[in-house]
């Protein structure tokens, strides 16, 4: 018997990218879903896919917003995982370029799977952003005093956001939560061909075999680690860490209704560490500033690591708690977190110097 067909939207992108690898090693064939012919390229450079050549395709879907965009790339598939999406830039326009496109791009996803006839499950990447409201005039600071968990409510008062926008920032949360919202409720209709998972990543840290020198690395490091080893810009926003590898299990993983059955999905799966009981997220930071310090000392002396220790991330409501994911998904195993992440990127970094002599 074939094995089950996977499409991967945003398949070149740092989660896609792993949900594709972990998908092929599970047994599944994929088919890789992006926007450009140099997606594809950038994806068979990957050291890893070369072994599944028999079982991965491509399909190129130039604009996501467009009627029918994804009828060919869902055609024969079994599963989508839904992870493209926009990176709320500075520059770009909040209702033209962030908010419509997100929504409109869902929407063409759940058309096309419904015509496809063979979809049977759909796993849609959302974002902590949903749970925020960035209008609210004071901030929520480091306090831990909200759970984010399998049952987390989104916020209401943004999921009701719409153009025009304020800022791109609004628009992203605002498309975020209303798409969390739909979601939820479109999940209860008694005719719908499939079943849907929702994922809620917290700032995914990770290396990337993709990236072959130390510029590129750092040009392309997640926030998170960009902090902590160069000092650089204090996030804003983190609602909990996790592994780009254990980012990637999630979502394929939750795929298989052996794991978990259309009745026993959760509202949400949360993948991101659960945070350490009793402490604050200044001493959760600090620890990984202080591991960073002491296990790289020359790095530090030479000043290629100028520790930030003072970067923690200025809004971290939220206190994770995904024992609920890792049991149904990860067979128990606790998901990797800020410290481990961020001691792999290190030493992906490291790495990448010595080979370019630095």
């Amino acid at each position: 018997m074939a094995s089950a067909l996977v499409a991967i939207t945003g398949a070149n992108g740092t989660i896609g990218y792993h949900s594709v690898l972990h998908a092929l090693r599970s047994g599944y064939r994929v088919r890789c879903v992006v926007r450009r012919e140099e997606a594809v390229e950038q994806i068979k450079r990957g050291p890893s896919i070369r072994k599944f050549e028999d079982s991965i395709e491509y399909s190129i879907v130039p604009d996501n917003t467009a009627p029918g965009a994804y009828d060919d790339a869902f055609s024969g598939a079994k599963y989508v995982v839904h992870i493209a999406g926009v990176w709320p830039k500075p520059n770009y326009h909040p209702d033209n370029e962030i908010w419509h496109p997100f929504v409109q791009s869902l929407e063409n996803v759940l058309s096309s799977a419904k015509k496809s006839g063979t979809v049977a499950r759909i796993v849609v990447t959302q974002a902590g952003a949903g749970l925020v409201n960035p209008s609210s005039p004071s901030t929520p600071g480091t306090s831990f005093t909200k759970l984010l968990n399998e049952h987390v409510q989104i916020n209401t008062t943004t999921a009701a956001f719409r153009p025009p926008l304020a800022s791109p920032h609004h628009a992203y949360s605002g498309a975020k939560a209303y798409c969390m919202q739909y979601l939820q409720s479109l999940r209860k209709d008694p005719d719908l061909p499939f079943s849907i998972v929702q994922v809620i990543p917290g700032t995914v840290i990770g290396p990337s075999e993709l990236i072959t020198s130390s510029a590129d690395a750092y040009a392309q490091m997640d926030r998170m680690s960009r902090a902590l080893l160069f000092s650089d810009q204090t996030p804003r926003y983190a609602f909990g860490f996790v592994s780009v590898l254990d980012c990637a299990r999630v979502h394929v993983e939750a795929l298989s209704a052996s794991n978990v059955p259309d009745y026993g999905i959760p509202d949400y799966f949360v993948a991101a560490a659960t945070t350490p009981a009793g402490k604050t997220a200044e001493e959760i930071w600090t620890e990984v500033a202080d591991v960073i310090a002491e296990r790289y000392p020359k790095e530090v002396a030479d000043g290629v690591f100028t520790i930030g220790r003072d970067r923690v991330p200025s809004e971290m409501p939220y206190r994770v708690d995904s024992t609920e994911t890792a049991r149904l998904l990860l067979g128990g195993r606790p998901i990797q977190g800020l410290l481990e992440s961020v001691l792999e990127v290190t030493e992906w970094f490291v790495k990448l110097r010595s080979e370019m002599g630095a």
